[in-house]
């Protein structure tokens, strides 16, 4: 029952936002209660708290088999890219809920997300910092970069259709580029990028 209230939410808040979307909403559209719901989440803070947080834990994962690889650090830092943005091939709806929604979370629930969102962050900046030491990246602050990046692949749900010209992977190589020719040295981008046909 808990993951078929958190499915609906997921329908309920990308269709009409956190604050628009009611129990009521979700519990009809669950079949249940208002009632049956609460008996599973104290609030509508929580709900939203555990998509966000659920969201922010896939994106963990797939950032840690990213820096767990044996891959060079530029090559890692392309794989980071890549599983941020491929995130949204099945998440796009809860993506946008956690750029979007998790403002409205208050109290311990907003502390608890900020935590984790900040470790994650740091992942990122603690790697483009590795990835600097090998001299092929510009003199860019890690902090500017790595703000940079996740505000580009984060604003992606705003116009990516599933359905549109290109799939959510030759998506990722393009958003990989764009991100690298702003912090890669000239010299080192075709060798970065031997592995797409049209930049060999």
């Amino acid at each position: 029952m808990k993951e078929l209230i958190l499915g609906e939410a997921i329908h309920c808040f990308f269709k009409d936002g956190y604050e628009k979307a009611s129990m009521r909403e979700i519990a009809n559209g669950v079949g249940v209660t208002q009632a049956a719901i609460y008996h599973h989440f104290r609030s509508k803070q929580e709900i939203l708290y555990q998509l966000v947080d659920r969201t922010n834990n896939k994106l963990l994962l797939a950032f840690t088999d990213c820096l767990r690889s044996s891959k060079e650090p530029i090559e890692k830092l392309k794989d980071l890219i890549c599983s941020q943005v491929l995130l949204m091939k099945t998440n796009i709806e809860e993506v946008k809920i956690l750029v979007e929604d998790k403002k409205f979370l208050e109290g311990n629930l907003r502390r608890l997300v900020k935590e984790k969102e900040r470790f994650l962050f740091n992942l990122y900046r603690k790697h483009l910092e590795e990835a600097a030491n090998t001299g092929k990246l510009k003199n860019i602050d890690p902090t500017v970069a790595t703000f940079g990046i996740i505000g580009m692949i984060n604003w992606l749900y705003h116009w990516y259709k599933p359905q549109g010209r290109l799939s959510i992977e030759k998506l990722s190589e393009q958003i990989t580029k764009m991100a690298f020719f702003g912090i890669i040295k000239e010299g080192v981008m075709k060798d970065t990028f031997s592995c797409f046909s049209d930049l060999r």
